[in-house]
């Protein structure tokens, strides 16, 4: 397993995972099937591209989730356990306030309730929603919403 695999089975989950996909469009009225893989100024994001996910590699560093010491290499090397971040951006437009406000406080659920259903992406050893960053309406119209996605996994020789 490694960083690839797991963002890769995320981009999947964020465009096919049925419930996701579903409670996602309820809550912001489209559907949202267009992932940025890398992340760019968001002024750049043209409005044909909205509703999107933004897509990024986060930090990662060495665990010992998997058993092994502080540098996650277990007894005669084979394997090494690591954790890393991704960070998922939501990128919409929503012209009310309220509305936006009560949709920013909604996704928490939509994400934390995915990665239940789905604790392992890519086969990894487990993944959570580790925090969230609302853009609490500075960018208004446009919305934005970043959520913090934690992985451990390891890497085999």
């Amino acid at each position: 397993m490694g960083v690839k695999t797991f963002t890769d089975a995320m981009r999947t989950l964020l465009t096919t995972e049925q419930p996701f996909v579903a409670e996602l469009e309820a809550l912001i009225g489209s559907t949202v099937s267009n992932v940025l893989r890398a992340n760019q100024p968001w002024a750049s994001i043209s409005a044909q591209q909205l509703p999107c996910f933004v897509m990024e590699q986060g930090p990662g560093q060495a665990s010992n989730w998997a058993g092994g010491d502080d540098s996650g290499l277990t007894i005669g090397h084979a394997q090494q356990a690591f954790a890393s971040d991704l960070d998922v951006c939501v990128l919409w437009n929503e012209t009310s306030r309220d509305a936006s406000a009560d949709q920013r406080a909604q996704l928490p659920d939509l994400f934390a309730r995915l990665l239940l259903r789905n604790p392992q992406p890519g086969g990894i050893s487990g993944a959570w929603l580790q925090e969230w960053v609302p853009d609490q309406g500075v960018m208004h119209p446009r919305q934005c919403w970043v959520a913090r996605i934690h992985a451990e996994y390891t890497i085999e020789e």
